[in-house]
């Protein structure tokens, strides 16, 4: 039995007499060196799941087309070559052939010829024969063109990821069809609507239905928006996908949404302020109009706010969308954030992001004016100098850092004790090893023993204090208790 494999671009070989001698031809140096061509789509989409004899056919009958000339094109030489049984290359061929990837011309003689690799086609094994005739024969009534096998294939893998009903398939086609108003509509624009409807959770012909009568109601409002834009162009499913992130996920009124049309000239661009606004937090008329006209005022903010801060950016938009927007937002005004950025280049604070941090610090705190923020900042400053003043009676030299200040606010603020009584301890401890330590631990004994007067402090007997820390006797807990413990000193917070 003769095999004859012919390429798509080859139209006819021999399979009874060799071709005479060619005039010229490459040597047997070059042809052992020639390479076969193998599709990618092929690679990707029928290698990992077809079986090795299927994938040893197909591979070496490529390169039969390729070097027909050269061999004895039969199918039991073809045969031979791999190492199979001919009923083994036949079933090959059927199997390929039902991929479409090659087409039986012939059974007798056997015929086979290569077709080019068309990407979804190893799809179709997937699907049982007959299941979507039904779908087939509705989907070709909507178009007066052909719908193609991979256009088909497409449809059937997206219904079958998706889990869309094929009814419900046929009415978001017609949808679209009808929207174009007659215009041809490729199948990637139907599958792009179908997926943004699928992620919506619409996949049933009910919740098609529900969705296509809500469009009607708001048919009306997106006319208007497109009028307000200029746009004399019938609507279209991506302008009610809009409509509907503008309104529902964005809040934005339609009072607004076609105000801002007016000056948006196109869908895009609406899009874009529409966005920006809600980044901004801004959704009343007013606010919008308000943040458009003081514009021109943010610019010159920004650009003094970054001179005092020490940074400079020579568009300032993303400064005032991001950083000067809101903290107007949070009720400073112009001259407390000029404040703040000053006083944050004065304590190292050079970049936006940590005046943000400030900003928000002092926004918790409840200090929004300059008057407010400078009494903060002096009372912080006097803080320091009576830390300082501690150090200092402790034998500590240096500056004081966050540790200290907490300490301090603890034994004032959480223990009650005076500042004289912290300032004989202090005194106490500047002999010792480890000064703050042994600072803790005196004033948590006073505690403990309610001494909170300097008399009290002066007649307690240090040493019988600190000694009665050795004869501590240790206590045994259950893992429940421990457990109650940290869940409770988790709830503490230390300032």
């Amino acid at each position: 039995m003769r095999l004859c494999i012919i390429n798509i671009d080859i139209i006819k070989i021999s399979t009874v007499h060799y071709a005479p001698m060619p005039f010229v031809s490459f040597s047997s140096q070059h042809v052992l060196s020639n390479t076969t061509a193998v599709s990618n789509l092929f690679i990707e989409e029928h290698l990992p799941v077809c079986n090795g004899d299927v994938v040893r056919v197909y591979l070496y009958g490529l390169h039969v087309c390729n070097s027909a000339t050269r061999y004895d094109n039969t199918l039991e030489h073809f045969a031979n070559n791999l190492n199979l049984s001919v009923e083994s290359v036949l079933e090959a061929f059927k199997y390929l052939s039902d991929l479409g990837l090659v087409q039986v011309l012939s059974t007798e003689p056997i015929e086979v010829k290569y077709l080019p690799v068309v990407r979804g086609s190893a799809r179709m094994k997937k699907y049982a024969v007959g299941k979507y005739d039904d779908f087939n024969a509705q989907m070709q009534a909507l178009f007066a063109r052909e719908v193609t096998q991979n256009e088909l294939l497409e449809y059937y893998y997206f219904l079958e990821s998706f889990h869309v009903e094929p009814a419900a398939m046929i009415q978001i086609t017609k949808y679209c069809i009808d929207m174009k108003q007659g215009k041809d509509v490729g199948y990637p624009y139907i599958l792009t609507v179908a997926k943004n409807w699928a992620y919506a959770g619409i996949k049933t012909v009910e919740a098609v239905k529900e969705k296509l009568e809500a469009e009607r109601g708001d048919t009306a409002t997106v006319t208007k928006i497109l009028k307000a834009l200029g746009s004399k162009r019938t609507c279209e499913p991506d302008d009610f996908e809009l409509y509907t992130k503008w309104t529902k996920k964005l809040g934005f009124s339609d009072d607004v949404i076609l105000a801002i049309a007016k000056k948006a000239k196109t869908m895009p661009k609406l899009d874009t302020l529409l966005l920006k606004y809600f980044e901004l937090k801004l959704f009343e008329l007013g606010e919008i109009q308000n943040y458009e006209n003081t514009k021109a005022d943010l610019v010159n903010l920004a650009f003094a706010i970054n001179k005092k801060i020490g940074v400079y950016y020579e568009n300032v938009e993303n400064v005032i969308e991001t950083y000067i927007q809101k903290w107007r937002l949070f009720g400073f005004d112009d001259n407390t954030l000029l404040s703040v950025a000053d006083f944050c280049f004065k304590s190292g604070i050079r970049k936006l992001e940590g005046m943000d941090n400030v900003i928000n610090k002092f926004y918790k705190l409840g200090l929004t004016t300059p008057t407010a923020i400078d009494e903060y900042i002096s009372d912080k400053v006097a803080a320091d100098k009576t830390v300082k003043a501690l150090l200092e009676k402790m034998n500590i030299s240096r500056n004081p850092n966050q540790l200290d200040r907490d300490f301090y606010a603890t034994w004032t603020t959480d223990w009650n004790f005076p500042t004289n009584v912290i300032e004989y301890v202090a005194t106490l401890s500047a002999d010792k090893t480890s000064p703050m330590q042994y600072m803790n631990k005196i004033l948590s004994s006073f505690r403990e023993q309610k001494i909170i007067t300097l008399a009290e402090a002066k007649k307690a007997n240090i040493q019988k204090a600190t000694a009665s820390d050795k004869q501590f006797v240790r206590h045994s807990y259950s893992a429940g208790e421990l457990t109650r413990l940290f869940t409770n000193l988790d709830e503490v917070e230390f300032k």
